[in-house]
């Protein structure tokens, strides 16, 4: 117990009837949304540097841009699913 070097349970009263809400909240959208983006990222810089030293054809290219927009979309809907997420556990709006 970090918070407690004794092991002694705490004899303090204060709120012991409600739980004190956790700022962290374990919701798995958020990670998804970020990897979503830093993918469509990572696609589009490696779409970039390959075209620009020639080995990547035009068509590879469209084909780059259109997976690179998709990650974005699910990256979009994962990042709205974590907001929804967060205002079920928050009780409201967030």
């Amino acid at each position: 117990m970090a918070g407690n070097p004794s092991g002694q349970p705490r004899d303090d009263k204060a709120g012991a009837g409600t739980p004190r809400p956790s700022y962290y909240v374990r919701n798995p959208w958020r990670n998804v949304s970020a990897g979503a983006f830093a993918g469509a990222s990572t696609v589009l810089t490696v779409t970039t540097l390959f075209y620009a030293l020639g080995r990547l054809p035009l068509v590879l290219v469209g084909a780059s841009v259109v997976l690179a927009a998709l990650a974005f979309g699910f990256g979009m809907y994962a990042r709205r699913r974590a907001a929804q997420v967060d205002a079920g556990i928050f009780g409201g709006d967030r």
